[in-house]
């Protein structure tokens, strides 16, 4: 991101006016601000650290020796459902950097409270969606690919008028193939005060959608995971997976097209419990977007693909994005040794909701991860410019990591109702055929 791209900052103010009154996100790593020459990478909770359940009486009486001051720390907010091993402490005004080196030094493991978003580390996809008349892309596919399988998306729910797509609905016949099913949006509360369709509100639809193309017998359960303007914070987001997982059962493939970056490129300590049962789970498998700054730190959760906890290689499959043409990696694709695999991410056509669109991105000329861009018709040079509207009628072209994940997740989920394998080892046979995919990083410095 360039110092003068002010996607951040707009994206910024469109999470904290999503938030709860009494909560307010801030930008990391330390020392980002508008016009600062540190830029910024991911969201975090102002106010919030994050540390284990065991160690939360320890750790607010840490803080509060080591940074008295006259507001208490205290233990913030209650565990969900008895579930997890993770408690928020609010210390206040406090510095949260050096409160995290202040419990490093005291062996009490501690995070900043990361938002994990849709909308990728950056807090923008490799592009925002254009109306479309089709066709799709991909294309669909046969109809008994998927049967059988199950598939939960976690995103951010299915709009109002989904089932107007003929792929998401049910259909009889052999196989018998089930509606696209789960959290629906009220019309309403798809529209912003204006009349315009909200970012990322078709999101979770246009994924659903994909995965439906690729494998469209396929069960899939779409769920709304973050609430807050297409976010939710790290811990709140580990206890929704394994509510949802307790309540619906574990499911063959987990799709999450979200993450973010952290401050010391750690692991999101938020989601350490969902990501030990998944690793006892050995029915499911997590298949996760790379995410979309054209860098290789790390994005989590897809970065787990390199964790202890994926050691078997078989827990946790992380996506990033090839270009329109295929002969490489997409421009705005996060890429690096803890990326798994690539498939098609670049405009994409499948299903959204119908209305009008305001586009906030400043337009560009230039590629925004390298200059000259490394190949031409990439996505950063779109027609629309901030300020343009325009109107869908049900169809979309988009592109990012997010929408090659279901690309993958469906991959995924034919081959196990075709070899009557597991979602593991089905992933395991495709990554043991897949075309090698050249590693264009030289071309972005």
């Amino acid at each position: 991101m360039t110092p003068s791209d002010t996607r951040f900052w707009e994206q910024l103010e469109i999470l904290n006016a999503a938030l709860p009154d009494g909560m307010r996100a801030v930008a990391g790593p330390e020392g980002a601000a508008p016009g600062s020459a540190v830029q910024p990478r991911f969201a975090h909770l102002d106010g919030h650290v994050l540390v284990r359940e065991a160690d939360a009486g320890r750790a607010a009486a840490t803080v509060q020796r080591l940074q008295p001051g006259p507001e208490a720390v205290r233990v913030a907010g209650a565990r969900s459902a008895g579930r997890g091993t993770l408690r928020r402490l609010a210390v206040g005004s406090r510095d949260l950097h050096r409160t995290v080196e202040h419990l490093a030094r005291e062996d009490i493991a501690s995070s900043l409270v990361h938002f994990v978003t849709v909308a990728g580390v950056n807090l923008c996809p490799g592009d925002e969606p254009v109306p479309s008349a089709g066709p799709l892309n991909p294309p669909l596919s046969g109809r008994d690919r998927g049967a059988g399988v199950s598939v939960a998306v976690l995103d951010t729910g299915l709009v109002h008028d989904y089932l107007d797509h003929q792929w998401l609905a049910a259909s009889t016949g052999l196989p018998n193939i089930p509606k696209v099913d789960g959290d629906v949006t009220a019309p309403g509360d798809e529209l912003d005060p204006d009349g315009l369709i909200k970012p990322y509100v078709g999101h979770g639809t246009f994924i659903a959608g994909v995965l439906r193309c690729v494998a469209p017998a396929a069960d899939v359960r779409v769920y709304n995971a973050f609430p807050y303007a297409g976010a939710a914070l790290e811990d709140e987001l580990g206890h929704t997976l394994l509510r949802i997982l307790d309540e619906h059962g574990w499911p063959d493939i987990v799709s999450l097209s979200a993450g973010t970056r952290t401050a010391d490129a750690s692991a999101l300590l938020g989601l350490a419990d969902f990501v030990d049962e998944l690793a006892a789970h050995p029915g499911t498998l997590l298949v996760a977007a790379a995410g979309n700054d054209g860098e290789t730190l790390p994005f989590w959760p897809a970065a787990f693909a390199t964790e202890p906890v994926n050691a078997s290689g078989d827990v946790v499959l992380s996506v990033g994005a090839l270009r329109e043409d295929g002969l490489g990696r997409a421009c705005f694709s996060n890429h690096g040794d803890w990326v798994t695999v690539y498939a098609p991410g670049e405009r994409l056509v499948n299903a959204f909701t119908s209305g009008p669109y305001l586009y906030g991105y400043p337009h560009r000329t230039t590629c925004r991860f390298a200059d000259p861009a490394h190949y031409p018709g990439c996505t950063c040079m779109a027609t629309l410019q901030e300020g343009d509207k325009a109107t869908f009628t049900g169809l979309a072209a988009w592109s990012g990591t997010s929408f090659a994940t279901p690309i993958v997740a469906g991959m995924i989920a034919a081959r196990m109702s075709q070899e009557q394998v597991s979602s593991r080892t089905a992933a395991a046979q495709l990554l043991a055929g897949r075309l090698a995919v050249p590693d264009l990083s030289g071309f972005l410095r």
